[in-house]
């Protein structure tokens, strides 16, 4: 299968990837079995799969990758329990810290909104008062036949 730099730039590809193509191969290159094993740890041969593949192509990669994926998670799973038993206190304590962290900040919150909402209340209240008079006298204009036009300017 030959692969093109302007396949990649096309499909998107990374620029680092799109880099090390030009880099490696030029313009393009026939990717063979040789090909792809000597730069397996440079090339994102997944992304790769995904996007310049055929459809049966790619369900024949699918199905010969399911046992490399079987093969590598068998043979990562000690390593990623021994991980997680190592990181497990570590992560405890974070929890912990996180926890207390996050108990003082909604408590300093709680505080600080409750000093805000009591020193807003009087304005709130004034201005809740003036909607409520600046809607009745409205009200009563209307009923009375008075628009905004009828009534003198209050000079300042």
């Amino acid at each position: 299968m030959k692969i093109t730099l302007a396949q990649l730039k096309k499909l998107g590809a990374c620029e680092d990837q799109v880099a090390l193509f030009r880099n490696n191969f030029g313009e393009e290159v026939e990717a063979t079995e040789a090909l792809c094993v000597k730069h397996a740890q440079k090339f994102n041969w997944n992304w790769a799969a995904n996007n310049l593949l055929s459809a049966p192509a790619r369900r024949a990669y699918d199905e010969a990758m399911a046992s490399a994926q079987q093969a590598y998670e068998e043979a990562t799973a000690p390593a990623q329990r021994a991980y997680e038993e190592a990181t497990a206190p570590a992560r405890r304590a974070y929890d912990e810290a996180m926890a207390s962290a996050q108990q003082a900040y909604e408590e300093a919150m709680a505080s600080a909104q409750q000093a805000y909402e009591e020193a807003m209340a009087p304005a709130q209240q004034a201005y809740e008062e003036a909607t409520a008079r600046a809607f009745a006298r409205a009200a009563i204009n209307k009923a009375k036949g008075v628009t905004s036009h009828d009534r003198p300017m209050l000079r300042m």
